[in-house]
């Protein structure tokens, strides 16, 4: 009697750190991937594939945090909208670990087809989905007095079981093509002499890390499920506590070293032997920019962007309008914001802000050279008529990109002269 009380007391205890913790880190999971989609409009194919992950494993996360409440009895219809979103999570994983090895800016053709276990689990709660509410809140009545049948799923239209299984497979599935995708990329990339040690060894570390964490979040959930493991923690608590502790393990990751989100640096897909120049339109053609197919950059597009960007710079100098944005250099010289931003990620290691202060600091510093008499302007005027609007981002550009102060800098570089 003492021991099923203690244990009822446990459950009790483990079902509010449950929704307490669940709801806390899904809450962060949802702003993460907010911040990840709107912060930097630059549209890069990765970051959006790791905001649908966090997003999913959000959602997921948030519906076990509420299944010991009362919330799913006065909102039914809500009951299994996050089942389909938890078997896309591997398909988004693969893909995720493959646009950021291949350095990928799209999806290929037949990528739709990683889609069909969350069609299958779609289907499976079909007609589920097709009841009344009454209706269904018998059904999440009786689920709920014996969660175990909601484990095995029995409002589902497959065998008892098979919905579970279906996503247990696919993640083991997905993942361990994630990690021999890693593995055969890591092995090929040490061979080549273009390669940043330091800031592409990151990248590997990222997403051995995001891997192994996956990894030991679905063995978990076999062992909670195969084991009999459910009798002493339930289920629910367990698979919400998994994946409150993935989200946060993510979140702290991308917080501590923003960088991965630009990728690789360097070109670590593709041959690097450059093309031969191609005059007018046929240049186009092989490039492959319009090509709708082309999901990763070809030596010919990466050396025609290159060039473009250049030319664009060298004899037009666009940046130094202030508040100039990718969306205009891509009106510009007529290439897709995902192209450009894709490409300046992997060639130059940074986001397009950065890249286009870069620019403004070297500009501010042809002017010293170019003009004894731009000496006697003052700093801000100078970096005023480069572009920047403020006196604090003219000071982080030049730090970033020598780690010394803008008077420092410059006076090095006009003593140097």
């Amino acid at each position: 009697m003492v021991t099923y009380c203690f244990k009822s007391r446990t459950m009790i205890v483990l079902q509010e750190l449950n929704y307490i913790i669940g709801s806390i880190c899904a809450s962060i999971g949802f702003v993460v991937s907010f911040i990840l989609i709107t912060v930097n409009n630059e549209q890069s194919h990765s970051r959006k594939l790791l905001t649908a992950i966090l997003f999913c494993l959000s959602i997921f996360c948030l519906w076990y945090a509420l299944v010991g409440s009362q919330f799913f009895i006065k909102f039914p219809h809500l009951w299994r909208i996050p089942a389909s979103f938890s078997a896309l999570i591997p398909a988004l994983i693969y893909l995720y670990v493959r646009s950021v090895l291949n350095q990928e800016f799209g999806f290929r053709p037949n990528d739709s087809l990683f889609a069909i276990p969350t069609v299958l689990i779609f289907v499976h709660f079909l007609p589920f989905y097709m009841l009344s509410g009454d209706e269904k809140r018998v059904i999440i009545s009786q689920l709920m007095a014996d969660r175990k049948l909601a484990l095995i799923e029995i409002d589902g239209l497959f065998p008892f079981g098979f919905g579970m299984l279906i996503r247990s497979v696919t993640g083991l599935v997905f993942t361990f093509f994630s990690f021999l995708l890693l593995i055969q990329h890591k092995r090929k990339s040490l061979l080549k002499a273009n390669i940043t040690p330091t800031r592409n060894l990151e990248m590997y570390r990222w997403l051995y890390f995001l891997l192994i964490t996956i990894s030991i979040s679905y063995i978990l959930l076999i062992l909670w499920n195969f084991l009999a493991i459910s009798d002493v923690i339930e289920f629910f608590v367990a698979i919400s506590f998994t994946t409150a502790g993935l989200i946060l393990f993510i979140s702290i990751y991308l917080f501590c070293n923003p960088k991965i989100l630009y990728g690789f640096q360097g070109w670590v897909n593709v041959s690097d032997v450059l093309p031969q120049p191609v005059e007018g339109d046929q240049k186009k053609t092989k490039s492959g920019l319009s090509d709708s197919d082309v999901s990763s950059f070809s030596p010919e597009m990466r050396e025609e962007v290159s060039s473009a960007i250049a030319n664009h710079f060298k004899n037009n100098k666009p940046f130094i309008a202030p508040g100039y944005k990718i969306k205009d250099l891509s009106l510009e010289l007529n290439i897709p914001v995902y192209l450009i931003s894709s490409f300046i990620n992997n060639e130059y290691g940074m986001n397009f802000n950065e890249f286009i202060n870069d620019h403004r600091v070297d500009y501010i510093t042809d002017i010293f050279k170019e003009s004894v008499e731009s000496q006697n302007f003052t700093l801000e005027a100078v970096a005023q008529s480069a572009g920047f609007n403020s006196r604090n981002t003219f000071i982080a550009a030049v730090k970033k990109k020598s780690g010394m102060t803008p008077s420092s800098y410059f006076s090095k570089k006009t003593t140097a002269l």
